[in-house]
């Protein structure tokens, strides 16, 4: 449960430094780099507990394929095309029911009735806080698109939770058939993550592969290369609209890729993988999508978007299912 707790504060902020990455370098490039990075950095930790891969590699690769691979990919092509706000939404929420409903029908992981309601309100919490925001934004130019990949990374993410669940639970049965005890926590979930990771970045990197041929006969292939790729219609934040904190940090790729790798699939996947251990996949996605709303005020600080009164509703709401869902576990 600390786990879903800690995983939410970090993707809380990386939502706003992928925003900012995308800005800079393209959505293609931005997805690839920071996997890329975040790779290096939990395989040399991984090593250096002396596991490298670790167990069920297969099925944790796959999880990494279909969560950080197919999804990374859909939701940073939906982020500029819906904005943060609505893309988180649909994601976040979405996949948060895609992974409950998946591992109760797969293996039978099931969530208690007080679980389930506390669940709803933290959801529907975050319909209600970021709602304010999507109207002030007015329909998206391209809202069909941006509404299937958003959708689509919603579906890719619950997925790959459910199959890392699966692998932490074949994991566990195995150690108490053999007798051996089960590994370490922490050697376990850095080398699940950097499994995932890797999973992640091979898609990620044939992606880019993909639209750097397509780049040479096709105008909108070239687009999503080019520092604001893909995005929508409409101005960009300029350097002096962000925020007070914002306008005094590096507004560099190498700063802001390397922030968004950090607090995402290096610190934020890894306490994810953590509350996975012993969260049923739906619960964990829920405490993750929490994170939509604490990425409002990271905003506020970075980039000097405001914060509608409204926004408190949705966050009281929110918490109260959060403290909820807490105490569904006593």
């Amino acid at each position: 449960m600390i786990g879903g707790i800690v995983s939410a504060l970090f993707f809380g902020v990386t939502s706003v430094a992928a925003r900012r990455a995308i800005r800079l370098v393209g959505f293609v490039k931005a997805n690839a780099w920071r996997l890329a990075l975040a790779t290096a950095v939990l395989g040399v930790a991984s090593l250096a507990l002396g596991q490298g891969f670790g167990e069920e590699t297969g099925l944790l690769l796959l999880a990494g394929v279909v969560g950080f691979g197919v999804g990374g990919v859909a939701l940073y092509r939906a982020l500029p095309l819906l904005g943060a706000p609505l893309a988180s939404l649909v994601v976040e929420t979405t996949a948060a029911l895609v992974a409950g409903a998946t591992a109760w029908l797969w293996f039978s992981d099931q969530i208690s009735l007080e679980s389930a309601v506390a669940a709803v309100v933290v959801l529907g919490g975050v319909v209600l806080g970021l709602a304010p925001f999507i109207r002030q934004g007015g329909r998206p130019p391209r809202l069909t698109l941006g509404m299937g990949m958003a959708l689509l990374a919603a579906a890719a993410q619950g997925l790959g939770l459910v199959i890392t669940r699966k692998a932490l639970l074949d994991m566990q049965e195995r150690a108490l058939e053999t007798g051996q005890g089960a590994r370490p926590a922490l050697e376990q979930v850095v080398s699940a993550s950097f499994d995932r990771l890797v999973g992640g970045l091979a898609v990620a990197l044939a992606a880019w592969v993909v639209v750097w041929v397509l780049s040479r006969w096709m105008a909108g292939a070239r687009s999503v290369l080019s520092p604001a790729g893909g995005f929508a219609p409409g101005r960009d934040r300029e350097r002096d609209d962000f925020g007070s904190l914002g306008s005094r940090l590096p507004d560099t790729a190498l700063f802001w890729v390397s922030s968004n790798a950090l607090v995402g699939p290096v610190l934020g996947v890894t306490a994810l993988v953590w509350a996975l251990r012993t969260l049923q996949p739906g619960l964990a996605q829920t405490f993750t999508a929490v994170a939509a709303l604490i990425s409002i005020p990271v905003a506020h600080w970075l980039e000097g978007h405001e914060q509608p009164a409204s926004y408190w509703v949705g966050a009281s709401v929110s918490a109260a299912g959060f403290v909820g869902l807490v105490l569904s576990f006593s």
